[in-house]
């Protein structure tokens, strides 16, 4: 019997299936089955499958009687899977030749419900290029030595919200036992299964390996099998989400994850969506009845949301749509910088009187609100530097803005401002001297004495 099986819906994806079905049949890992469900192609896509079958048996065809659309494919491929563990990807993806391999490994070894690579979508003429995530060593020992659940993170530090369900392993017994299947929707139609997945999940481990295994592609050509991105298939898979958080009897222990994760979501859409009148129109259903609606499937639990929901949760509810709001809303980091930022004020402060050295590196939208922040409390840092060059030798907040080949030897703490950076920086100064800080974790975490 197969170890992994590998979901695969198809319409009208000639283009590049062949392209695709090589990188499934060039994988290290042998014991698999490739679960090809063909929902009604109109163009070569069963000849091709076909072809490839004729050459290797793992592959499964399936052909739809009627379209069914990706959700109902899945669905049926689900039902068909024979193997411990299942993945999915699209008729178009690339796969890294070591993923199957690396990633049933890791789930044996932690014995998990849900492994989690890294994914990237990336141009169609960059999809054979190579790439690495920038993973910090602190995120790799946070979420990849051990397995954790929903429940052992706050929702801003639970990582990988992903709404695709291609860049996870999923152990087949643990999604039949929980009897999580995918929502059908023309589009957004894995949010419910790769959320639901997630909160059911007791083990969830991030694979150590850093390499980018699952490589999709960007295009608005057809060979997906459905490109229809209604945003109000979003709201109805947070709905669905909400429904059954509440009829499970998950809602008490989740409640704060499920608002934080639909108001960013809804937030998402909005700002993703190009059609005015579309947006408009989805913003105005928010605003008057949508939100409010999501929040009433939690609101014995209400007390759990945190800070920074509560702001979007106000915003969504006092702001009309032509205040414009949501293309550019306060980042997290603003939010708890004003409620809590005398923290960080008095952690630089003690650094600073033992004649320390504090570096702020990077100035984007948190960096100059930390710096203004700090100004108004008439403390100052030793210096501000940022890897742009379009930045350096500007001035911010009477800073002028120094590049980080220049920082001077005797450094000893910096602090950034964004996640990204805190990887990109704590990875630079790795077995130095030198202590790298996320600038939130400080506003949240830090305790005095």
């Amino acid at each position: 019997m197969q170890t992994i099986s590998i979901i695969m819906p198809l319409y009208n994806a000639e283009r590049y299936l062949a392209e695709t079905l090589q990188s499934v049949l060039a994988q290290t890992y042998e014991n698999f089955e490739l679960i090809c469900i063909d929902d009604c192609s109109n163009d070569a896509t069963a000849e091709i499958l076909a072809d490839f079958q004729k050459e290797d048996v793992r592959i499964r065809i399936l052909v739809n009687e009627c379209r069914l659309g990706a959700a109902e494919s899945r669905n049926r491929g689900l039902k068909e899977a024979q193997g411990k563990y299942v993945t999915f990807m699209d008729g178009d993806d690339i796969f890294d030749e070591e993923l199957l391999e690396k990633t049933y490994y890791c789930a044996e070894e932690h014995d998990v419900d849900i492994v989690i690579f890294e994914y990237m979508h990336v141009p169609c003429e960059e999809i054979y290029i190579k790439r690495i995530a920038g993973r910090s060593d602190s995120f790799l020992e946070k979420y990849s030595k051990y397995p954790f659940s929903v429940k052992t993170y706050t929702p801003e530090n639970f990582p990988n919200w992903s709404d695709s369900v291609c860049d996870k392993l999923f152990r087949r017994k643990f999604i039949c036992d929980h009897d999580i299947v995918f929502q059908n929707l023309p589009s957004f139609n894995d949010v419910y299964f790769a959320k639901m997945a997630t909160y059911c999940a007791e083990k969830i481990i991030w694979l150590s390996d850093t390499r980018i295994m699952l490589y999709a592609r960007n295009h608005f050509t057809l060979s997906r099998i459905s490109n229809n991105r209604d945003p109000m298939c979003a709201y109805y898979a947070m709905e669905k989400l909400g429904t059954e958080l509440k009829a499970r009897n998950m809602m008490t222990d989740l409640a704060a994850h499920f608002y934080y994760r639909m108001l960013i979501m809804m937030l998402s859409v909005l700002k993703n969506e190009k059609d005015g009148k579309r947006q408009r129109d989805f913003y105005n259903f928010l605003h008057y009845k949508g939100i409010l609606n999501l929040i009433d499937y939690g609101k014995e639990n209400y007390d759990q949301i945190d800070i920074y929901a509560q702001y979007l949760l106000e915003s969504f509810s006092k702001h009309s749509y032509e205040s414009g709001w949501f293309n550019s809303p306060d980042t997290y980091f603003q939010v708890y910088l004003r409620k809590n930022g005398e923290t960080i004020c008095q952690f630089i402060v003690d650094k600073l009187i033992k004649g320390k050295t504090v570096i702020i590196w990077g100035i984007g939208i948190n960096g100059t609100s930390l710096l203004r922040y700090l100004s108004v409390h008439n403390i100052k840092v030793s210096a501000v530097v940022d890897i742009d060059e379009k930045k350096q030798g500007n001035f911010v907040e009477g800073y002028e803005i120094g590049s980080p080949h220049a920082l001077p030897d005797n450094v000893n703490y910096i602090i950034t401002t964004s996640d990204s950076a805190y990887q990109d920086v704590e990875i630079r100064f790795k077995g130095t001297s030198v202590t790298v800080l996320n600038a939130f974790e400080l506003i949240v975490q830090f305790k005095s004495g």
